[in-house]
């Protein structure tokens, strides 16, 4: 967690929790330039304050996620449950049943899942990535079922909110620019 903490601060990345089931990370407006709130029409999630409001249809929300996630293909990508990492399991097993590789993923997490560690994705892993952000999106429906993802080499912060919303912040306006097309696609 030390190497993970340093770059969360590096990023200007605060760690928040309003109970103890629940930890956020979530960028310091200092550190953004940019903060832009993704939800769909019945979205019940408030956004940060100040946030760039970008309504989605919802058919849609799983295919810009994709297109996000297809835009910073070249970071690593660290992954840290809102709640447990059991949470997280629990909410996309039926749709990751048929997942090969997630399936390899369940077996062997299953010593890690009351914990919150940090997990690291790598490029090789962007299709497995986007087949749990769309299950966690489609099937998640409690808060500790949230997800964050940072990106390692550019300060970026996206938080997977159940309920149909995504709250993003960037420290990086030129990043900002690039993920806001595959916003509008």
């Amino acid at each position: 967690m030390g190497e993970v903490a340093e770059l969360l601060r590096s990023h200007g990345i605060d760690q928040s929790s309003e109970d103890e089931e629940h930890v956020y990370y979530r960028m310091t407006d200092e550190a953004a330039s940019l903060h832009r709130h993704l939800s769909t029409s019945d979205c019940t999630i408030e956004p940060r304050a100040g946030a760039e409001l970008v309504e989605i249809v919802s058919d849609d929300m799983q295919g810009v996620v994709e297109r996000i996630l297809h835009k910073l293909h070249h970071n690593q990508i660290i992954l840290i449950p809102v709640g447990k990492w059991r949470s997280i399991f629990d909410a996309v097993a039926f749709s990751l049943a048929a997942n090969e590789e997630w399936q390899a993923i369940d077996a062997a997490a299953t010593v890690e899942l009351n914990s919150r560690d940090p997990l690291l994705s790598d490029t090789g892993d962007l299709h497995l990535l986007c087949d749990l952000l769309k299950a966690l999106m489609e099937d998640s429906d409690t808060p500790d079922q949230g997800l964050t993802v940072i990106t390692a080499g550019v300060p970026i912060a996206m938080e997977i909110v159940p309920s149909g919303g995504i709250r993003m912040s960037f420290g990086n306006q030129a990043v900002a620019e690039e993920v806001a097309e595959a916003c509008a696609s």
